[in-house]
Parts: C-alpha cells; structure tokens; sequence
C-alpha cells in the first residue's frame, strides 16, 4: 500500500473518491467485532445528533432498526450468513452516511463511539427496547389499518 509523507495510507496514482478501498473496508467489518461495534454507535449516534440532515437520519434509522431489531430477514444466529446482512447493511449504511453527513457530525459521533467503548457502555438494551416498540407500533397501524380497509369495502 502507498503511503504518504505524513505515513498515511494513500491511494494508488488514478484511483479516485472510494474505488479500491471497499475490499480492504469489507474485509476490515469482518475481521474485527470491535469496528463493527463501533460503526453501530457511530449510526446510532449520527441518528440521535440534531445537526444531522434528515435524509441521513432516514439512513441511519433504517439501518439501526435492522441490525438491532428483534425480527429480521435473516436471523443473527445462523452461522455466517447471519452477521453477513448485517455487516452489508452497515457497510452500506456509512458509506451513505459518510456522504450525507457534514464531518463534524461525524468526527463527533466518532468520538463519542470511542468513548463509550472504552466506557464498555452498551447502547443495545436502550436501543433494542426503542426499536421493538417502533416495530410493534408499525405492525399494529398495518394491522388496523388493513382491518379498516377491509371491513369499509
């Protein structure tokens, strides 16, 4: 890899924006537990930033409801596949985030993720118990919903 003066990585002579790193950024998500941690604060605190575009909470939101819902396409526990749709949502979900957030945003959030991992904090019982209930109150509005339509035919 190439490296600046600074020691920095840098990209290779005619590689532009993000061509050549989602590799090595994918197969960093895989490698370790601790930055995909770390990616999920730095959604859920992009999500909870008030500076944040709305667009981008959308983003975030979504994504955050995936990873942390109880009920998902492919359940978490399945051997491989199931941390697999997750790490591609969230690999996604920054990659979006990284171009809808202004940086200070997201320097912010970033630091915040540092400190609560090295707090040990966890944001998944908070954040499990919101989303559950956001799920429940959608199934339930499609459920009555779908019950007044089809009573009022």
């Amino acid at each position: 890899m190439l490296q600046d003066q600074a020691g920095e990585p840098s990209k290779p002579p005619g590689v532009h924006g993000n061509a050549g790193q989602s590799t090595g950024r994918l197969s960093r998500w895989k490698a370790s537990p601790e930055f995909l941690q770390r990616e999920v604060l730095v959604i859920w605190f992009v999500l909870r930033n008030r500076k944040t575009p709305w667009h981008a909470r959308v983003i975030a939101g979504s994504a955050a409801t995936y990873v942390l819902s109880p009920i998902q396409i492919i359940p978490s526990f399945i051997p491989f596949i199931g941390l697999t749709d997750d790490v591609l949502v969230l690999a996604v979900a920054m990659a979006l985030i990284r171009e809808f957030v202004p940086n200070a945003v997201l320097q912010e959030a970033r630091q915040r993720a540092e400190t609560a991992m090295d707090r040990g904090e966890s944001i998944r019982p908070v954040a499990v118990r919101k989303i559950t209930v956001l799920v429940a109150v959608c199934w339930l509005a499609l459920t009555v919903g779908l019950f007044l339509r089809l009573h009022w035919r």
